[in-house]
């Protein structure tokens, strides 16, 4: 049963153009509730957004349902866009929350683990020569605990600082720190295999 999900647009969000879609008079209409509007921004944004929801949600069909959460909440938000900004960083920060106030709604429990090794001796280097198929990386990243899959995401696809990090999720900055070490030792451990 195929969804909407496709592994071939994943972190396809790195490549969007956003500059073809940021007219004022598509965004009137946006703001106007025009179905038509409505139709094209969806059909150019879900499967990048899907892609996000990804990140966080391991299950397909909850993805898809924080999908539809967030596209509820960008059109019914609209109005609140500014121009300045540009849309499709303004729509992944809604989906991004939405799957934040996903894991927490169905009581999953973020547990952090209790790794403790120096953060600041994880070699990145052996990392950044290799390069990996997109179905590769969220075989990776779906391997994380939550917890750290959480931290991870934060800081490496949303740029989240470490302060910004213990604020969302309400932890400490140094767990944070240990949780990314500890993401980032597991995908050492993935690559070396």
């Amino acid at each position: 049963m195929p969804t909407l999900y496709n592994l071939s647009v994943f972190f396809s969000f790195y490549i969007i153009n956003n500059s073809n879609i940021q007219d004022s008079e598509f965004i009137n209409k946006l703001k106007c509730n025009d179905p038509l509007a409505q139709k094209q921004l969806y059909d150019r944004y879900a499967a990048a957004l899907l892609s996000v929801c990804r990140l966080y949600i391991k299950d397909a069909h909850f993805a898809e349902d924080a999908l539809l959460k967030a596209f509820y909440k960008i059109f019914t938000h609209i109005q609140q866009y500014k121009p300045q900004q540009k849309l499709y960083a303004w729509m992944r920060r809604i989906t991004v929350n939405e799957c934040i106030d996903f894991l927490r709604s169905k009581q999953q429990k973020l547990i952090y683990s209790d790794w403790n090794d120096n953060y600041d001796t994880i070699d990145d280097s052996t990392l950044d020569e290799a390069t990996y198929q997109e179905a590769q990386i969220q075989a990776f990243i779906n391997q994380l605990p939550e917890g750290s899959r959480m931290v991870f995401n934060l800081y490496v696809f949303e740029d989240y600082t470490h302060k910004q990090i213990a604020q969302t999720l309400g932890i400490s900055e140094g767990t944070s720190k240990s949780q990314l070490a500890y993401a980032k030792k597991m995908l050492k451990k993935y690559v070396e295999r």
